[in-house]
């Protein structure tokens, strides 16, 4: 099934002919829906287009559109919605005769294509990111996005030994197409009886739900297998421990629509800016004043906090992770035991590479969405 990457342009163009006829109108309709692929089209269409012909050709651009129905959102919870979109085409031609075309069905995700893409680009790939070796904390848990249009198997190892699978089953739901294989131990059967094989005692499955919750149980990986339709991609896992400072996570948006997290292991710095407006008050009362009072006073003050990240030091293949990074609408950290939305403020990214830099490391400016002080209303 093709995709449509709605944060670059998704053209339809048509220039057919019927009885050598050129074309003289067309009309593209387009219905936007979630739930299954197979629910069918309702009546009438979500939007359509209509164009005049010139040299009898018509072109419909329908991205923007589109990316008004996919909503990104990030809480700790990762998942990820796409929509569905079907078209079909009502053409008239210059000897009035006309034409239609069967709906087709389009997946659309809010990912983007590079100009050396080209037209409509696709983004093939299992696993819905560009690296294909992942930094991560040692204490936390890996999540890899994967496109479910059909079946995919995640298989995790350790030392070349295989410690966990998982099999996303084929599915055509729009909240299922991009699932997150996860290195935290969700199968609590799957451990119930691992702890059972190796001689411990335990007293019920309640009970090690309990301990998986309370404690680190992320599977201890070195890299992940991820397959479908007989094609395999590799990841290498690579854990760094940080003793030193405190790493922070960020995650955004990346190229292909899907959450991707990146670590920040080094030094950071916590800054507040604030803003104001002021105005000169007549604190003359009975011919005197008081020297306690204040004559310019402050309204409306406000402040952003922002934080200075730094990577540590990352291969020069996360170059590509950092301009998509760079280029991403959605971003948010893990501060603090919460999940905040940040902007990211540095707008130019000076590409390093081993040969130029030695050991690379990257240093971003972020500013939290949102002001400190409570001004919702």
């Amino acid at each position: 099934m093709n995709k449509i990457n709605a944060r670059s342009p998704y053209i339809f163009y048509d220039n057919s002919t019927n009885s050598g006829s050129a074309l003289s109108e067309a009309t593209l309709n387009i219905w936007i829906y979630t739930g299954y692929s197979s629910s069918g089209i309702s009546a009438p269409p979500t939007y359509g287009f209509t164009s005049t012909a010139i040299n009898g050709e018509v072109s419909f651009d329908i991205s923007d559109v589109v990316r008004d129905y996919i909503n990104n959102t990030f809480d700790g919870n990762y998942d990820s919605d796409i929509v569905w979109v079907n078209w079909g085409f009502n053409r008239t031609y210059e000897n009035d005769s006309t034409s239609n075309t069967t709906q087709y069905t389009l997946a659309a995700f809010d990912g983007y294509g590079y100009f050396e893409d080209g037209t409509n680009p696709q983004n093939y790939s299992i696993a819905l990111q560009s690296n294909d070796l992942i930094y991560t904390n040692d204490l936390s848990n890996i999540n890899v996005p994967v496109h479910v249009d059909e079946e995919v198997t995640v298989v995790y190892l350790k030392d070349n030994e295989i410690v966990s699978t998982k099999v996303f089953a084929s599915t055509n739901n729009s909240a299922e197409q991009i699932q997150y294989a996860s290195s935290t131990l969700l199968d609590y059967d799957v451990f119930y009886n691992r702890m059972l094989d190796e001689g411990n005692e335990v007293e019920a499955v309640s009970c090690v739900k309990e301990f998986a919750t309370d404690y680190h149980s992320d599977i201890d990986v070195d890299t992940i297998y991820v397959s479908k339709n007989g094609v395999t991609e590799v990841i290498k896992v690579q854990e760094i421990e940080e003793c030193k400072y405190n790493p922070y996570k960020i995650t955004f948006v990346n190229k292909f629509g899907a959450l991707q997290d990146i670590w920040f292991f080094k030094r950071s710095n916590l800054s507040l800016k604030t803003t104001k407006d002021s105005y000169r008050a007549n604190i003359l009362t009975g011919g005197s004043y008081s020297t306690n009072e204040r004559q310019e006073r402050i309204f409306n003050k406000t402040g952003k906090e922002y934080l200075k990240l730094n990577t540590g030091f990352y291969p020069e293949s996360y170059n590509e992770n950092f301009r998509q990074l760079s280029l991403s609408e959605e971003l948010w950290i893990s501060y603090e035991n919460r999940i905040l939305p940040v902007n990211l403020v540095s707008s130019d990214l000076n590409y390093k590479t081993s040969r130029n830099d030695k050991l690379i490391n990257y240093t971003i400016d972020i500013e939290f969405a949102n002001e400190k002080i409570n001004n919702i209303r």
